[in-house]
């Protein structure tokens, strides 16, 4: 009977969300130049979501819109890939993931047609291969839109309209200038909106001076060149969404949305995002100085629910302090914040 009352009241209080994002894996079949995965290869702990521990939050879902599976590996090769898309579309979710792209084959895009995935993202580093290929080692952009284009014939012979197309591109100096060259490729991938976004998690100290906004005087330069893309993509209903490139030193806002989402990491942590996910023990480079990475976990469900971890009261200090409304101080307020958040370049704007 008490058991029975809990899950009322859990069902009663639990959260409305945007999204929750689910790490379904940490294996990857890549090697990029800039993610944590390669750099932290040699510690790095390769594990997939059970099934299991996935339905631990599934009936906690029920006033959330988007369940994303994705966080540092590729969700394709978690073996339970596919039934845990089937669960949350059986729970009526919009769903979707963030691909490479290498492993779209035939059958997969067919599966995922019939499962009427919602959202597939293939990340970019380049709109020609040897730029994308230098950059996203192990992957082939060639072979990545060869099978965008698969899907595309795919959906039509199905008569689908999912998933829908996204594509995220990594902006750095030295593939910025490609970046102009995306649009016609969305429109041959038939993706229906495009992200551009920056390096905001330098682990790589090689690699601090290819954030945009170290650029300080092309940074006027960046922000036109992408206020022209997005003109151009309003024009043939294709969103270009973007932030920065330059950094805002006064904000307090976190772009990782964490007042209305969080994540849950592969061994079931509810993090606040990506950036503070245990798996990432090594440092990062801000403004000049090298840090650790902290991670800041608020609960597991595995032996919490979802409900009762959101609305713990640290939990809840914790999104007060990011509350666009509050009538804090800034001061105060950046006093209150995690060292992590307060040094992190999500917090300035990008």
């Amino acid at each position: 009977m008490l058991n029975w009352i809990k899950r009322q009241l859990d069902k009663l209080d639990s959260p409305t969300l945007d999204w929750v994002q689910v790490e379904v894996t940490t294996h990857c079949n890549g090697l990029c130049i800039y993610c944590p995965h390669t750099f932290m290869h040699n510690g790095w702990t390769n594990r997939h979501m059970p099934i299991e521990l996935f339905n631990e939050f599934v009936p906690f879902l029920k006033h959330t819109d988007l369940v994303y599976l994705q966080g540092w590996g590729e969700p394709l090769l978690n073996p339970h890939f596919f039934e845990m898309v089937r669960i949350c579309k059986g729970q009526g979710k919009r769903v979707g993931f963030t691909t490479n792209g290498m492993l779209l084959t035939d059958d997969t895009i067919k599966r995922l047609v019939d499962l009427q995935l919602d959202i597939v993202a293939v990340s970019l580093a380049g709109t020609t291969a040897t730029t994308h290929n230098q950059i996203r080692k192990g992957t082939d952009l060639d072979l990545v839109i060869s099978n965008l284009e698969r899907l595309g014939t795919i959906k039509a012979e199905k008569n689908s309209q999912a998933p829908a197309v996204h594509l995220a591109y990594l902006m750095l100096q030295s593939n910025f200038h490609e970046l102009k060259e995306i649009l016609p490729l969305a429109r041959r991938v038939e993706a229906k909106q495009v992200v551009a976004s920056n390096l905001a998690l330098i682990v790589d100290p090689n690699l601090a001076d290819e954030a945009l906004f170290h650029d300080i005087e092309g940074v006027d330069d960046y922000r036109n060149t992408l206020d022209k893309i997005r003109e151009n993509a309003s024009r043939e209903n294709i969103i270009f969404d973007y932030h920065g490139p330059n950094l805002d030193a006064d904000s307090l806002r976190c772009r990782e949305n964490v007042q209305r989402a969080c994540v849950i990491t592969v061994e079931g942590e509810v993090v606040p995002c990506v950036f503070t996910n245990p798996a990432l023990s090594s440092h990062h480079i801000f403004q000049g100085e090298s840090l650790p990475l902290r991670s800041m976990s608020f609960g597991n469900i595995r032996n919490e629910s979802l409900t009762h971890i959101w609305n713990k009261q640290e939990y809840a200090a914790f999104r007060e302090l990011f509350d666009p409304e509050t009538t804090k101080k800034p001061e105060r307020i950046r006093q209150a914040m995690p060292q992590c958040c307060v040094k992190c370049y999500k917090r300035l704007g990008i």
